[in-house]
């Protein structure tokens, strides 16, 4: 089982040590340690603690995010597919997800709603119309 780490979730993390918690969390409770990103973030941090230096909480953020993204395998994110297929193409698109896929698909669209609701002070009044 290869762990991953989600650059989206490295993003939603607070400038604090929170993202090394999270980091080592993944990797004590992962059966498979070979993930890069986690190997390596493992090892920055205990060279930093052996030579007592203290880890700004940005520096442990833009490391991971930097790693995530150039150790990835390159694959495309389903909800940046999703953003990117035309009107015409979304039908064979959406059967070709998985429900796990389609699930992640659907929690992004809600939470970009919700954010663009919030934004502007708005309600969502989803309501059926009679006629």
């Amino acid at each position: 089982m290869k762990m991953r780490i989600d650059s989206e979730e490295i993003k939603k993390r607070p400038n604090n040590y929170d993202l090394g918690e999270y980091v080592r969390h993944l990797a004590d409770n992962s059966m498979d340690n070979k993930d890069l990103v986690v190997s390596i973030m493992k090892d920055w941090y205990s060279a930093m603690e052996k030579h007592g230096i203290s880890v700004q909480p940005k520096a442990s953020t833009i490391l991971g995010t930097v790693l995530a993204k150039h150790l990835s395998d390159n694959e495309v994110d389903p909800f940046d597919r999703y953003m990117s297929t035309k009107a015409g193409e979304l039908e064979v698109f959406w059967q070709s997800l998985s429900n796990a896929e389609k699930l992640y698909v659907e929690k992004r669209r809600q939470e970009m709603r919700d954010q663009y609701y919030a934004e502007r002070n708005l309600e969502d009044n989803k309501q059926l119309l009679k006629g």
